[in-house]
């Protein structure tokens, strides 16, 4: 047993957590078997508070008492990581994506995406992938560039893709010929008649023919790479956080996706015991490129990101069914500072 004085900002579970203790509960308990009547430990933990805890073997003894009575609150996984059960990534999800720029909303959008199981095939997970109702600024797009966009997503989905069973998205298939689909892209020219729609086709058509290029473009929107990353590469140790891992985030359109220096975080049970949550941080790894796709490289941009900067964050939560670990929500934050102008977005991705 040691004795400590509480500090400013200290809690039961802050103190809980930095012992290793699976329940900040029982702390009081502990503490009540050797303090006098005078030091009871009821109510908010004060600042200057003598507090009993145990130590070494004592925080062995009193986890095994709480996991033996089930009052264990944090999930430890098996063998270091997260089970990824791939055929439970099937369903429907509804995705909000908003964008700002410094305290300027630039758009609002929000889209249905639909993930059919198909079947298990040399140790592949094969879905098809559909986007739908897709909704900007939270009505019918009115927009020809959106438009545009929709009507040819419209034309090339639904996809085949194969994911493997560490979770990576290894392949995707067409569901017609390339040349009927480059076909009916050329025909929807008549409808977009402008310049920039019909390169925007023209590129796409490049696309399709081109299945390792279709495979990056999927594998870099927000969706799947959320469904598909690195998430559950992480490895843990014997308490709530992980290893730190890297990951290329693509949040910036028209950009190389960001490099990020990420880690998890297992929450504690909440109200919702059914759920378990787990937070992922993380900072820049590199410098990265943030030009756009521009011919002209008078237009491209250059930020150099180092490790101490504090311009480029991400967070995001996820939620999991305890019983079976099926992915049902996640929530992301992501801002950069790009000369003096604040780029932030927010995501949300939610199973129904």
């Amino acid at each position: 047993m040691i004795k400590y004085l509480t500090l400013p900002g200290d809690t039961l579970e802050k103190i809980s957590s930095d012992l290793k203790i699976e329940n900040p509960n029982y702390i009081k308990g502990f503490h009540h078997q050797y303090s006098s009547l005078l030091d009871p430990l009821d109510g908010v933990l004060k600042t200057g508070t003598l507090l009993c805890l145990p130590f070494g073997e004592e925080i062995k003894k009193l986890n095994q008492e709480i996991i033996e009575n089930g009052d264990n609150l944090y999930y430890h996984p098996p063998q270091g990581k997260i089970p990824f059960e791939v055929p439970l990534l099937a369903g429907t999800y509804i995705i909000h994506h908003q964008q700002f720029r410094d305290d300027e909303s630039l758009a609002a959008y929000e889209f249905n995406m639909t993930l059919e199981y198909l079947k298990y095939e040399e140790e592949n997970h094969i879905f098809t992938v559909e986007l739908f109702d897709f909704n900007k600024d939270g009505i019918e797009s009115d927009s020809k560039t959106c438009d545009l966009a929709i009507a040819c997503m419209k034309i090339i989905y639904p996809f085949e893709i194969r994911i493997n069973t560490t979770g990576q998205l290894i392949e995707v298939g067409l569901h017609t010929h390339p040349l009927q689909l480059k076909n009916e892209l050329e025909d929807s020219k008549k409808y977009f008649i402008d310049q920039y729609a019909a390169s925007y086709i023209d590129q796409l058509k490049l696309i399709i023919e081109d299945k390792k290029q279709l495979l990056e473009k999927l594998k870099n929107t927000l969706p799947i790479h959320f469904l598909c990353g690195t998430f559950y590469n992480a490895i843990y140790g014997d308490w709530t956080d992980s290893e730190i891992y890297p990951d290329y985030f693509p949040w910036l359109v028209n950009a190389s996706p960001i490099s990020l220096e990420l880690y998890n975080r297992m929450a504690p049970k909440d109200e919702d015991h059914h759920l378990l949550k787990i937070f992922q941080k993380g900072n820049y790894l590199t410098k990265q490129s943030l030009s756009p796709l521009d011919a002209n490289p008078k237009n491209k941009k250059e930020l150099t990101l180092n490790k101490s900067s504090k311009n480029c964050f991400h967070e995001a939560e996820y939620h999991f069914h305890r019983t079976d670990l099926s992915l049902q929500k996640i929530e992301a934050k992501f801002s950069i500072q790009i000369d003096n102008i604040t780029e932030r977005q927010m995501f949300t991705l939610v199973k129904v």
